[in-house]
C-alpha cells in the first residue's frame, strides 16, 4: 500500500489533524506541486496515495477539504472511486486530473460531481482550488457551530 504523508508543511507534523487534502496520483511531481501550493497557503496537510483503492484500505482518518485523483487508472475505476467517495465524504470536494483529450476520464469526472482539471495543471490553479476548498470546509464548520 503506497500512502505518503507530505512533510512540507509544519502543519503535517504527527498527530496533528487536518484540513487534510487527500491526493491519489501516480506522478509524485503532482503532489510535489500540491505540497508546495499547501505550504505557501501555510495550512492543512497532504496526505497521497499511489492507487485509489489504497484510500479505501486506509482512509484519512480526519476532515477532508479536498479529494483529488490524479491517477493514470481507467475511468471505470474512477467512477468507482467517486462513488466511494460520495458516500464517505458526501461534502467534501473531489478533482480529477486527467490528460488533455481524456474525454472518458472527463465525462466520468463530471457525472460524478467532480472538478476536471487537464495536466499540466498550474501552481496558481492548484492554489486557487486549495484555497478555495479550504475556505469552503472552514465556512461550513463555523455554520455548523453558529
Amino acid at each position: 500500500m503506497g500512502v505518503v504523508e507530505n512533510r512540507l508543511n509544519p502543519a503535517c507534523a504527527p498527530g496533528v489533524r487536518g484540513p487534510y487534502i487527500v491526493m491519489v496520483c501516480a506522478d509524485m511531481s503532482e503532489a510535489e506541486a500540491v505540497g508546495r501550493s499547501l505550504s505557501e497557503l501555510n495550512t492543512g496537510c497532504l496526505v497521497s496515495y499511489c492507487r485509489a483503492a489504497d484510500v479505501a484500505v486506509s482512509p484519512p482518518a480526519g476532515e477532508v477539504a479536498l479529494f483529488v485523483l490524479a491517477t493514470n487508472e481507467g475511468p471505470e475505476t474512477i467512477r468507482l472511486m467517486l462513488e466511494w467517495l460520495r458516500r464517505h465524504w458526501p461534502r467534501s470536494p473531489v478533482a480529477v486530473v486527467g490528460d488533455a483529450g481524456s474525454g472518458r476520464h472527463e465525462m466520468v469526472a463530471r457525472a460524478g460531481a467532480a472538478a476536471y482539471l487537464i495536466r499540466p495543471v498550474p501552481p496558481h490553479q492548484w492554489r486557487a482550488l486549495l484555497q478555495h476548498a479550504i475556505e469552503r470546509m472552514r465556512s461550513v464548520a463555523a455554520a455548523r457551530e453558529g
